[in-house]
């Protein structure tokens, strides 16, 4: 288990410019966690007692301002590319969630899977109203994105929800 940090151009209006600088930002981000080697977090969460961390930790989501450096969690996680079978069945999807941290209140999820792209939205009801205002306005990226890049703004979304 390992995290990058990555800052994501947000700010960045031109859609070009902004997934170059975070193709850029996400580079750079990735030679650093292989420069300091990407067990370092493992190898210092060994040494801290966990009832102390799991107390600051709850002392951090209460202070204001707590997460300036880490407010949203996304996993991006490379799937196979054969389908697999479990008992006889052939896996035709897979979906993955990620927790909730303390202090951020968004988790995002993608798991590739054979042909497909997979994603997962999970957010605190303070975050954000309806976690399907994120995907809308992933799917519209994506769209935007592909237009600029001079191809089909087409997609197939295929959408389902965990009931509330």
């Amino acid at each position: 288990f390992s995290g990058v940090l990555v800052a994501l151009p947000v700010d960045v209006a031109d859609t070009a410019e902004r997934v170059q600088r975070a193709h850029d930002a996400a580079a750079l981000a990735k030679e650093s966690h292989q420069l300091i080697g990407p067990e370092l977090i493992a190898r210092w969460a060994a040494y801290m007692p966990p009832a102390p961390v799991e107390a600051a930790f709850k002392w951090l989501s209460h202070k204001d301002g707590q997460n300036k450096v880490l407010n949203l969690n996304i996993s991006n996680v490379p799937g196979p590319r054969e389908r697999g079978k479990v008992g006889g069945a052939t896996v035709t999807e897979i979906y993955s969630v990620g927790p909730i941290t303390t202090g951020s209140g968004l988790n995002i999820t993608v798991w590739s899977y054979v042909d497909q792209l997979n994603i997962s939205v999970l957010s605190d009801d303070a975050t954000v109203d309806d976690p399907h205002e994120v995907t809308d306005g992933m799917v519209e990226e994506f769209r935007e994105i592909r237009r600029v890049a001079g191809l089909s703004e087409k997609l197939t979304v295929v959408e389902s929800a965990m009931p509330q």
